[in-house]
């Protein structure tokens, strides 16, 4: 007699883990975010946190809008770069609102450096739930095989860890390391797995956040 497993389902966990990273993204954001547009309060926060995910969301299924415009019935998987590229856009525009407003904008930058690497981590376990995104390497010196994934997930939570020591004391360092620590991870994930493509519409293509995150970075380090 066949036994039936009372586990999660692998395709519910995904879900899950990637609501999870939209929600918890959301709610990080809105509540750095929201210091920047003094007097902080909590609708402030939930109104950026909303545009933050909304944001986020739009961005990670541009490419599924895409092939439905374009009446196209190939595969269009969701897109991490489309999410981060078009958060952080968002956090450029909100950023230019609070400066002209004369608050402090950093907090801005802190926001979407916890926010994105906050995101990252529920994704890559629904990669690891799923299966998807394997890459492994062996090193022969060493006699070990190393998975990106895993790589990603423990170096996405130390910039999580250094951001959040920065943020209070520090926010110009916070937003600078929590940025430019995710941009690491995610040229890292490129190079391993040689996945370099340019074209238009730019949030189609691979590799569409990392001129967005340099450019946040950038802010951050010279101008914030």
């Amino acid at each position: 007699m066949e036994t039936i497993s009372a586990g999660i389902r692998p395709e519910r966990l995904v879900f899950a883990l990637r609501l999870a990273s939209a929600v918890a993204s959301s709610a990080a954001f809105g509540l750095a975010a929201a210091a920047a547009f003094p007097p902080w309060s909590l609708w402030s926060a939930v109104g950026l946190g909303f545009l933050f995910g909304t944001a986020f969301v739009g961005g990670t299924g541009y490419r599924i809008l895409i092939a439905v415009a374009s009446l196209k019935s190939d595969t269009a998987p969701a897109s991490w770069s489309g999410a981060a590229a078009a958060s952080a856009l968002l956090a450029l525009a909100l950023w230019f609102i609070a400066r002209w407003l004369g608050g402090p904008a950093i907090y801005v930058l802190v926001g979407y450096a916890i926010a994105i690497n906050l995101a990252y981590l529920p994704v890559k376990g629904s990669c690891l739930a799923a299966g998807c995104c394997r890459s492994v390497r062996r090193i022969d010196g060493l006699g070990i095989s190393l998975d990106l994934r895993q790589i990603e997930f423990g170096a996405t939570l130390l910039v999580i860890a250094a951001t959040l020591a920065l943020a209070t004391s520090f926010p110009v360092l916070a937003a600078v390391a929590g940025i430019l620590g995710h941009l690491a991870v995610r040229l890292v994930s490129r190079r391993w797995r040689d996945r370099w493509s340019w074209g238009w519409p730019p949030l189609r293509q691979p590799g569409a956040e990392l001129a967005p995150l340099a450019v946040l970075a950038i802010i951050a380090a010279l101008v914030a």
